[in-house]
């Protein structure tokens, strides 16, 4: 089987797998700020008579290709208000939540194509050169020489 072969069946399969269900407009390059929820506001930080509760999350700037992030930025924390709003914390909240390791930037929900897909996709591509590489070798080391007449 060819390296080509190879490469063509793996960009048709992670074409159908990895169409992420929250894909956001953009082509190949994906830039902007992304939100990453955390967890539900504590009870005891929550203003009164709050309906439902808020969720906690870190807005950040982000580089990503096809989706998944390749770089993050400037993370901060903020309430979290439906799937793309979102208001900043009061200065007394976010020293609160910052302080507490139940919100550390590592306990961010994002989902593995999100956090590993590039590096994913990286590490599968270099894989299939080193095997193209090695087989191709291979070939040329087997190969009957010519042996003068």
């Amino acid at each position: 089987m060819s390296l080509r072969l190879l490469l063509a069946t793996l960009a048709v399969s992670l074409g159908f797998l990895v169409t992420p269900a929250h894909a956001k407009k953009g082509g190949i390059i994906n830039t902007g700020d992304e939100m990453f929820e955390v967890a539900d506001l504590p009870a005891a930080l929550a203003p009164p008579g709050l309906s439902s509760p808020i969720k906690i999350g870190y807005l950040c700037n982000r580089f990503g290709i096809f989706w998944a992030d390749v770089w993050t930025w400037d993370c901060k924390l903020v309430a979290i208000e439906g799937e793309q709003s979102y208001s900043d914390l009061p200065a007394s909240v976010s020293t609160a939540l910052a302080a507490d390791p139940a919100f550390a930037k590592s306990k961010a929900k994002r989902g593995f194509w999100n956090h590993y897909g590039f590096w994913t996709v990286l590490g599968l591509l270099g894989a299939f050169i080193l095997f193209g590489a090695l087989t191709k070798s291979k070939e040329t080391d087997s190969s009957p020489e010519t042996q003068p007449a």
